[in-house]
């Protein structure tokens, strides 16, 4: 084994609930972008599809590999799709991301081959984030213009903040007010919805008819802050991922022993060092060099030296049950200690977002309810 990813299903199917009932009566659309945030976008889907209203992913191969699950459920594409391929996602039956009322617009207007069977669109404004979204003061123009098209439906009206994890911010409450003014007046059945996870905890007013629930599915917070706060009210979040590798060798060495490349480490005490099967090809960042601990037999360990292309480096001096084969746990929880992905992307200096999101999916992956574990 050189590494590999755990799984608990069930705790994503709990995180799902918990939300629901949080977000009520505002449904849920689970976001399975990413590989499902890197923890496998078939399998999670199949286990959530009870669970929630729909499903979000950003390109059409992503919403073909949840159709090629057997999956019924509705799938929304965030992204964009070329025209060439909308007869495709057309015969997929997804629901699309509009924000073009030219070209694009015409282009899956010809896509439709059933009259009756209109393409579902929901209509992107944009409210302040600058990214993808019609303007909103032209809004409401584009929107007349769309609902005259027959061989188009709108689905949907929606936007994206860009301050939610922001505990005071004066912005969201200003894109609210934007998002509102553009769609006002228009069918109230026509579904609004602006929130992602954090918006939808901190901001209870953004969840309006839907909430896009992504991060917080797989038991992580979108922010320390958002924690703290959610867990303050008695919101608590599972997380799903463990992420586990093994020793493969072994080192006794001398005190001033060089490891790794660059010698960036050099031993102060006899040591022994251990040697991981994986770098950051399998997804352990080179920014992790020398920077935090695994854990090995229930005890923490430092990583050592100067992360590999497929190998990296731990000194087990202090643990002295550490051998070949022994598992090392670089996400999630053994014995009394745990790692979690927010401490992980810490040391990245990044966020558990990313680190997540670029989990290789060469890694083998393993889908059951896991052994109870703290909280990370």
């Amino acid at each position: 084994m050189f590494a590999r990813l755990e799984i608990d299903t069930d705790a994503i199917i709990a995180n799902a609930r918990t939300l629901a009932e949080l977000f009520a009566p505002a449904r849920i659309a689970a976001v399975v972008k990413a590989n499902a945030y890197g923890h496998g976008l078939q399998e999670v889907g199949v286990a959530l599809e009870p669970h929630v209203s729909r499903f979000c992913v950003y390109s059409l191969e992503e919403a073909i590999a949840l159709r090629d699950a057997t999956m019924n459920a509705r799938i929304h594409v965030l992204g964009p799709i070329a025209p060439r391929d909308l007869p495709t996602a057309y015969a997929t039956n997804v629901e699309l991301t509009l924000w073009d009322e030219g070209s694009f617009l015409r282009d899956v207007a010809k896509a439709v081959v059933q009259p009756r069977v209109p393409f579902r669109v929901h209509v992107k404004i944009d409210t302040g984030l600058t990214r993808l979204g019609l303007p909103d003061a032209q809004a409401r123009a584009a929107i007349a213009h769309i609902l005259t098209i027959p061989e188009v439906r709108i689905a949907g009206f929606m936007s994206h903040l860009a301050a939610a994890e922001e505990l005071d911010s004066a912005f969201t409450e200003e894109q609210l007010a934007r998002f509102l003014r553009a769609v006002d007046g228009f069918d109230p059945a026509i579904e609004r919805h602006i929130a992602a996870s954090a918006a939808a905890m901190l901001w209870p007013q953004t969840r309006l008819d839907l909430v896009r629930a992504g991060i917080a599915i797989y038991g992580l917070w979108p922010s320390e802050a958002t924690r703290l706060i959610m867990e303050e009210r008695g919101l608590h979040l599972v997380p799903a991922l463990r992420w586990r590798s093994e020793i493969c060798a072994l080192h006794d060495v001398p005190a001033g022993t060089s490891v790794g490349y660059g010698c960036t480490y050099v031993t102060t005490r006899p040591s022994r060092i251990g040697v991981l099967p994986i770098g950051y090809n399998e997804g352990l960042p080179r920014a992790r060099s020398g920077r935090g601990d695994v854990l090995i037999a229930g005890r923490r360990a430092p990583l050592v030296g100067r992360v590999c292309m497929n190998m990296a480096f731990v000194d087990i001096t202090d643990v002295p049950a550490a051998q070949v084969g022994s598992i090392v746990t670089l996400i999630g929880s053994d014995g009394g200690e745990t790692i979690s992905a927010e401490a992980f992307a810490a040391w990245c200096d990044t966020i558990n977002y990313e680190l997540v999101a670029r989990l290789p999916t060469t890694i083998p992956r393993r889908f059951a309810a896991l052994p109870a574990r703290g909280p990370l």
